[in-house]
């Protein structure tokens, strides 16, 4: 029984590279797929007293990455304590109101605690955070839909409400039109009444020179008395004549004055129009605006001057006809008053006169003023209807541009798509390691094949122990054990384990390539070292684990582990198993294959100049 036992031994440490590589690949082999990262236990707790939060919660557990418990705010903190759970999501009460306030100017932003566990599991925590990241994208491609949407639906309406605007320029350009026929009717009828009142202006110069004369005449009244009967008729032809001017004065200024009213109202909605607009004064002239302030005041001026004339014509009709009355019971001792009389109607008719000069004057300026309003009122009707073309033309370009928001919001939701496209794809997590793994595996394999054989206390395996005195055949025996166990390892893992092998011939020469490349370092330093040739080999090892590349990127560790990394013959093992296990690429299978060929060779050959040197020094003490 015995003499089989030590084959069983050989054949149990010829499987630890396969043992040690195996059971931590298959337990690790994918555990970010279905069935592995969905049995992580999240809590949420649900506080938002609307569907939003419901919404989230369906859409985590959708995805399939986590394994979600929706419980209260006590339990999820008592079991985020006691390992229950290794992380807590709160979706707060005021979450769904948060999310609804992006339409409106109070706006607020939805805030979900997320609450992990570090202490529990660290990668975990990392593994939760990635899916709550994906959660927070997506809550931001909703907030940036919805506001997209808003600003869609709000510009949606522009066009309806530039159609109003558009109508109101349309009443606008009408009223500026009707204003400038009005404006030029205006101007024709005061140059008609500035005409016609310089004929009336004269006449009234005529009459107040003739009752002057008639005053001159009255004065000599010791000789009116002879011509008191041509004086009466002259009286009476003055009355009747002061009557039809009076009457005809007081049709003229009550037209006068419709006109003055229309005049003044053009003016006033000119005024009103150009203060209602402060920054663009409804495009009035600012020379309009002033002169029609001044045609208003002129205006007054004219309607008080005319009021004027009026009431010293009718006292001039009143004075007539008291005089005609007086005339008719005039008798010489009378004659004194009716001086006095004519004196008095003298100096009405001058006072007359001289208002009229006044009102002459400001029909003028009142003519000046309505033919700046009418050119004025011309040029706003010009700059209407160039700005209603303009509106009209920037209408139309706006509804054409605003087809471009159509279904903005669907692409706001997901504006940009990212495609993936691996170079040298990795299948899974289990296959990514595996370099890693298999070269610690063949390093653990040779190490412990030397401990086991060559320092067997019983001495059961002779032709491997330290008495041996063919070294060199030795030498090739632990190598012959080596390439042996790399090809039972690489047979079963490539049948239990998912591998996806590129190169079947690379792929074994590969694995027999670095298993006799680690036996021949580790004969080198623990046969020729013994105990501090063990110590060397574990610190290698401890040292490969940590800067040979294997796990995390070299350049994430610290500065003496990246300069190390080129130094480690791992660090090139497990570049050379990646090329058959992921792809091929013929450079750096080459260039990694040198160098790990290099690095055999020169132990391998080191261990066999010692062999044959301590071989030479048995036979000579012999």
């Amino acid at each position: 029984m015995k003499k089989y036992f030590k084959y069983l031994i050989i054949g149990v440490v010829l499987l630890i590279p396969f043992i040690y590589s195996f059971f931590y690949l298959k337990a690790y082999w994918n555990p970010y797929g279905e069935g592995n990262i969905d049995n992580i236990p999240v809590a949420i707790v649900n506080l938002d007293d609307k569907d939003e939060g419901t919404e989230l919660i369906n859409s985590i557990k959708d995805s399939k990455k986590l394994k979600i418990s929706v419980v209260s705010e006590s339990v999820a903190s008592k079991g985020l304590n006691n390992k229950e759970y290794y992380a807590v999501i709160t979706i707060p009460k005021d979450f769904s109101s948060d999310l609804e306030s992006v339409s409106n100017s109070e706006r607020k932003h939805p805030t979900i605690t997320y609450s992990p566990n570090q202490k529990s599991n660290f990668l975990a925590s990392q593994i939760i955070n990635n899916v709550v990241n994906e959660v927070e994208k997506k809550l931001d491609n909703k907030i940036n839909s919805t506001i997209v949407d808003t600003l869609s639906s709000n510009l949606e309406g522009v066009p309806s409400k530039l159609d109003e605007i558009k109508e109101g320029f349309n009443d606008l350009e009408n009223g500026t039109t009707k204003l400038q026929t009005g404006s030029k009717s205006l101007h024709t009828g005061v140059n008609t009444l500035y005409t016609s009142y310089n004929d009336f202006n004269n006449a009234l110069k005529t009459l107040k020179e003739g009752l002057n004369t008639l005053n001159n005449e009255t004065s000599k009244i010791s000789s009116l008395s002879t011509n008191f009967a041509e004086l009466n008729n002259g009286i009476n032809e003055l009355s009747t004549g002061s009557k039809t001017l009076n009457t005809g004065l007081n049709n003229y200024i009550e037209n006068v004055n419709t006109s003055l009213d229309y005049s003044k109202n053009a003016a006033t909605y000119i005024i009103t129009m150009y203060e209602l607009d402060p920054v663009n004064h409804a495009n009035i002239p600012t020379e309009l605006y002033q002169a029609s302030k001044a045609m208003i005041n002129n205006i007054d001026s004219l309607k008080k001057g005319g009021s004027t004339i009026q009431t010293g014509s009718e006292n001039l009709e009143n004075g007539l006809s008291t005089i005609e009355e007086k005339l008719t019971k005039l008798d010489t001792s009378n004659l004194s008053k009716l001086s006095e009389s004519i004196n008095k109607l003298a100096t009405g008719a001058t006072t007359i006169y001289n208002n009229s000069l006044k009102i002459s004057t400001s029909l003028y300026t009142l003519n000046t003023a309505s033919n700046t309003l009418k050119n004025g009122v011309s040029t706003l009707n010009n700059s209407v209807k160039d700005a209603n073309k303009k509106l009209t033309n920037n209408i139309y370009d706006t509804k054409n541009d605003l087809k471009d928001i159509e279904s903005l919001s669907d692409y706001s939701n997901n504006p940009v798509n990212i495609v993936t496209n691996n170079v040298n794809e990795v299948d899974n997590y289990g296959t990514a390691f595996a370099p890693f793994f298999i070269s610690i595996a063949l390093w653990v394999g040779c190490l412990m094949m030397l401990i086991v054989f060559y320092f067997d206390k019983e001495n059961r395996f002779q032709k491997l122990g330290p008495d041996n005195p063919h070294l060199v055949k030795r030498t090739l025996y632990y190598h012959l054990l080596a390439t042996i166990a790399g090809i039972i390892l690489g047979i079963l893992l490539s049948i239990f384990l998912d591998f996806n092998i590129t190169n079947y011939l690379s792929y074994y020469l590969i694995i027999i390539l670095v298993a006799n490349l680690f036996m021949a370092i580790i004969e080198f330093f623990v046969i020729n070292f013994n105990d501090i040739g063990k110590f060397i080999i574990l610190i290698l090892l401890v040292l490969q684990l940590a800067a040979a590349g294997g796990t995390f990127p070299i350049e994430t560790v610290t500065s003496g582990f990246r300069w190390m990394n080129p130094l480690l013959p791992m660090t090139y093992s497990i570049n050379l198993l990646k090329e058959p296990l992921i792809s091929i690429e013929n450079n750096l299978l080459t260039k990694n294959l040198i160098i790990v060929f290099v690095i055999f060779i020169v132990f391998f050959i080191i261990n066999i100049i010692i062999d044959l040197i301590k071989q030479n020094n048995l036979k000579n003490n012999k």
